[in-house]
Formats: C-alpha cells, sequence, structure tokens
C-alpha cells in the first residue's frame, strides 16, 4: 500500500512517499481502508520531533474509511460499514477504560501516528472499541475530522461546564479544532467571543456564530469585548486551545469562578499560570484530552441530524501531505485539511 512517512524529524519536506504491506487485523481487529485522514497541528508537533514519532513513522489521527477486513472473534456485523476512527485504541479492560478515562489508556495498541502506523496511508487497523459507524450521507471527508476537530471542541466545552447563555472565550478559533468549538459553542446558545491569530479568518468566524471576532488581540481589547456584551467583570469560560501564545490572556479574560479547558499548546513550553490571580478569583483550570468514542458517537449524531454543519474542508491527494502541514503551519486554511489516499 502506499503511505508518508516520516525521512526524519524537521520541515515539511521529510514528509515522503513509501510503500508498506498491508497490516493485518489482529484477533478482534478491524482493517479499514482509509476514505480520508485530516490533517491536524497534533501532526506538526509529532514531525518536528516533539511528540513521541520518530523516523518512519505513518502520521495521521483523524480517519475516516470502509472495514474491508475482520480479525478472528470481531463481529461479522461490522464488515462493509464505512466509520469515523478515534484517535486511540483503548484496550477496554484496565483501570482507565474502567474508568472511562479511554483516552488515557496506555494498555490498548496505541494512538495513531505514534504508538499505531496512522492514516497517511491506504490501510489502517482498527477495534469496534474506537470505531463509530457512519451514516451514509455523512462523506469520508467530513466523517474524518468528527473526532478530533469537531470531537475534541465538545469535549472542553463540557469540561468547562458551557451552557446556553454563558460567555465563552474560545482562542486559537481559526484553527480546526477551534472554529467547530465556535459553531458548537453557538449551537450550546452561549455568547461567543473567537480569539484569532489571522485577520483573514474574522468573517468566516462571524458566520459560524461568534458574537465577537479579534484578531491578534491582548487582553485589554478582549476584556474591552466583553464589556460590550455585558460582561465587564469577565468571561463564564475560556476554552484554551492554543496554549503558551494566549493562555495569560484567556486566564485573565475569566470572571471570578471562571473555567479554562486547556486543549492544545501548540508551542510546547510551561504555561505562564498565575498563582494570584487564579487563587484570589477562584478560577478553575481544566485539562481536557481529545474525544473518547462516547463524544465521537454524540458528535456524529449532531453532524447527521444537521444540528452541526463541519466546516468545509480543503481536499489534497495524499501525496500533498508536505503541502498541507506547509500550508496549517502559514496559517492558510481556516478549518481542516484533508488528504485522500
Amino acid at each position: 500500500m502506499r503511505v508518508v512517512e516520516l525521512a526524519a524529524c524537521g520541515g515539511p519536506e521529510v514528509l515522503v512517499a513509501a510503500t508498506r504491506p498491508v497490516p493485518e487485523p489482529a484477533p478482534g481487529q478491524l482493517l479499514v481502508r482509509v476514505g480520508a485522514v485530516g490533517v491536524c497541528g497534533h501532526d506538526l508537533l509529532a514531525r518536528r520531533g516533539l511528540l513521541a514519532a520518530r523516523p518512519g513513522s505513518v502520521l495521521g489521527h483523524e480517519i475516516a474509511g470502509e472495514v474491508v477486513g475482520l480479525g478472528d472473534g470481531t463481529p461479522p456485523g461490522w464488515a462493509g460499514r464505512r466509520v469515523a476512527l478515534m484517535q486511540r485504541i483503548p484496550c477496554g479492560t484496565c483501570e482507565w477504560c474502567a474508568d472511562g478515562l479511554t483516552t488515557s489508556c496506555r494498555s490498548g495498541p496505541g494512538f495513531y501516528g505514534e504508538d499505531l502506523p496512522g492514516g497517511y496511508a491506504q490501510y489502517v487497523v482498527a477495534s469496534p472499541l474506537n470505531a463509530v459507524p457512519l451514516p451514509d450521507h455523512v462523506d469520508l471527508a467530513t466523517g474524518a475530522i468528527l473526532s478530533c476537530a469537531v470531537g475534541t471542541g465538545r469535549r472542553a466545552l463540557r469540561a468547562a461546564e458551557v451552557g446556553a447563555g454563558d460567555v465563552v472565550v474560545v482562542t486559537g478559533a481559526g484553527g480546526g479544532v477551534g472554529v467547530h468549538t465556535v459553531a458548537l459553542a453557538h449551537h450550546l446558545g452561549a455568547v461567543v467571543v473567537a480569539l484569532t491569530g489571522s485577520p483573514g479568518k474574522v468573517d468566516a468566524l462571524r458566520a459560524l456564530g461568534a458574537d465577537r471576532v479579534l484578531a491578534r488581540a491582548d487582553v485589554r481589547e478582549v476584556r474591552a469585548a466583553l464589556a460590550e456584551l455585558g460582561r465587564p467583570r469577565g468571561a463564564d469560560a475560556a476554552v484554551e486551545i492554543t496554549g503558551g501564545p494566549t493562555f495569560t490572556t484567556a486566564l485573565r479574560a475569566l470572571a471570578p469562578r471562571g473555567r479554562l479547558a486547556l486543549v492544545g499548546n501548540t508551542e510546547p513550553a510551561a504555561l505562564p499560570l498565575d498563582p494570584g490571580l487564579t487563587i484570589v478569583k477562584e478560577l478553575r483550570v481544566h485539562g481536557s484530552a481529545h474525544a473518547d468514542r462516547d463524544d465521537l458517537a454524540a458528535v456524529v449524531d449532531l453532524v447527521a441530524a444537521g444540528a452541526v454543519a463541519p466546516v468545509a474542508t480543503v481536499r489534497r491527494p495524499l501525496a500533498e501531505a508536505a503541502a498541507a502541514h506547509a500550508d496549517l503551519e502559514a496559517c492558510a486554511v481556516t478549518g481542516r485539511t484533508v488528504l485522500l489516499p
């Protein structure tokens, strides 16, 4: 099968074409023919050598496709099904899985692109534990981004307890996770203040339901926007997708007893948490991981019902993985790029 693998850690040029044998599904597993795979900021960090991926790795954890093979003992009803996949295959039996924390499971086969060969390929292995059936009217390019780009935002909004009437600040709002977090927060009835580093994405974010969109704003501008919305004391919640570059702004934008869900850290480093501010205002900072299978199933239902419309994606052939990475690094894409193997 055709794949794109890491020749080394570095710039987009280290993503090179290669061939590998089609994987064999183990007992209980599925063989999925990849129909589409999203290009995520996590992939960029992995390519640069900042995560567990190493030379020879096949990246790509946002995957949708068709089940074309079953391992021994796998329920036959999965054969031929169109599926979207969660980023990690959990074991289903460890203490983390028993507590519902499948995103933290370290006993299963692992995370695509790091422990497992990922979706920059024509085939991947999967499991009923990380696969959710896709309705026929949801195309595979849309299905590929539902777990990471959409489900991660849903999980973060739940972690921050965002509901109707709340004011929520979303950082990194122009990226794949950000645009869908804005759309989901709007769907929940929240008032959304979207922060982006790209002035060219302002109109798109307004169209998704953001009540205020600020490009390259500092904390004073964010506080002024909140005051215009009738919240001079600050926002009820924040979803921090960028991490280090905007963390202080998001934290200082919160009202007393505000909730911050920390989703991403695009420039891995120690975050500048202000202990005094956090204590005096009794702020809550909550880590929020990628979507689990329940999040993915809920998002599939929302999209299938038309309640949330994933942002139109840029579609490229698999061979253009390096160009897709370069565009993402240049912030040239609103939403997600998907590769079509």
